[in-house]
């Protein structure tokens, strides 16, 4: 049987985003509706005696697929029966795989919160150093214009005569003793 041009849109929409939640609910919805089509097609055209009628049959690829199973109506022949166990499996995966979507959109949200949270105070901290490098520039500014300038002192600008000798103050001639 050929896909409904539903099903081939969602999966197309998946294949270029499978991240997006909006397109995993798509697919699931998608691939639900058409297993219940489906099988219940196979269960009414297998099972007539359990299955009269086109709609229960769909009422009972439903309630499976779902894992509701309330057993008003159950197949009591065997492509029935494996038809039901195949839907049974589909619909616990596609309730685990829609747990999980939902579960990674509040982990998504979460972790956004800390990392805005985390963002805030890193530019705080950068703000912050920011100033200190500020203020340690405008020293280090004054230093250096201090430095340049020159100082008053006893004439030209030749050290002072320290008299002769060595650099602690002695006669650099005398004996070492």
């Amino acid at each position: 049987m050929k896909r409904p041009n539903l099903v081939r849109r969602a999966i197309a929409r998946f294949e270029d985003d499978p991240a997006s939640i909006r397109n995993a609910v798509t697919v699931m919805i998608a691939m639900t509706v058409s297993i219940v089509i489906v099988s219940g097609v196979v269960v009414w055209l297998f099972d007539r005696q359990d299955f009269p009628d086109l709609g229960s049959a769909f009422w009972y690829t439903l309630q499976t697929v779902t894992t509701v199973g309330y057993g008003d109506h159950v197949p009591t022949v065997g492509v029935g029966r494996l038809v039901g166990a195949a839907v049974m499996v589909v619909g616990v995966a596609l309730i685990s795989i829609l747990t999980a979507s939902i579960t990674s959109v509040f982990v998504q949200a979460a972790d956004r919160r800390q990392r805005a949270g985390s963002e805030a105070e890193e530019r705080d901290s950068a703000e912050t150093l920011n100033k200190q490098l500020d203020e340690v520039n405008a020293r280090l500014a004054a230093i250096e214009a201090a430095l340049v300038q020159p100082r008053p002192g006893p004439g030209p600008s030749t050290p002072p005569d320290r008299g002769s000798g060595d650099r602690f103050g002695g006669d650099s001639s005398a004996p070492l003793t």
